[in-house]
């Protein structure tokens, strides 16, 4: 079985490409909703060690997670935060692997991986090849904050910002899609490397 990373930065349109992915029965492993039910499901196992490394306010009541205390408190401490993100990264590192074990069972001849700190983390190293989602970075920025109208464009570019960019990431694709122009056109690449597979 093939392990395909989808790389891209915000506003790359990775989230759009994995998608259509899913839309062609092909297995997909999003950590973003993957690292979201680990942390606020009530019963996950993440929330008794964010528990236990943050403090009772970190909880509510109703043994869920106390979104509101996190965006105020963690994201403003460094310290905090990585604590926070270690332990959300290891549960996302459990549940890859599970995914992956769970695909080989299946026989899926690929699967996918959209992670978005698979660079940063180094989990680019369990992957046969990384698809790496490429746009300019002036188009991408007015993509995330047409998309994410809530943030505003100072957090969209602060986001970025954090970021590896494009001549970075490039470093470690082994296939790059242009996802510059009309999403027909990304399609046609993402055909034309599927039928390679």
């Amino acid at each position: 079985m093939k392990t395909i990373g989808l790389a891209g930065s915000i506003g790359s349109g990775k989230s759009t490409v994995s998608a259509y992915l899913q839309s062609l029965a092909l297995p997909v492993f999003d950590s973003e909703n993957a690292a979201k039910s680990a942390a606020m499901e009530k019963g996950s196992p993440c929330l008794q060690k964010i528990a236990a490394c943050l403090g009772p306010n970190s909880i509510l009541s109703n043994g869920e997670l106390n979104r509101l205390w996190i965006s105020n408190t963690v994201f403003r401490n460094r310290n905090l935060l990585n604590q926070f993100e270690s332990i959300l990264h290891q549960q996302v590192w459990n549940d890859v692997q599970q995914f992956l074990a769970t695909q080989q069972k299946l026989g899926a001849k690929a699967a996918f991986l959209d992670l978005p700190l698979m660079i940063e983390l180094g989990w680019y190293k369990i992957c046969d090849s990384i698809w790496l989602i490429a746009v300019p970075d002036e188009i991408r920025i007015q993509r995330a904050i047409l998309r994410d109208r809530h943030l505003g464009k100072e957090a969209v570019v602060a986001r970025n910002n954090t970021q590896l960019p494009l001549t970075e990431l490039k470093k470690y694709a082994n296939v790059i899609i242009d996802n510059s122009g009309t999403f027909e056109n990304t399609k046609a690449q993402i055909n034309e490397l599927l039928q390679k597979l």
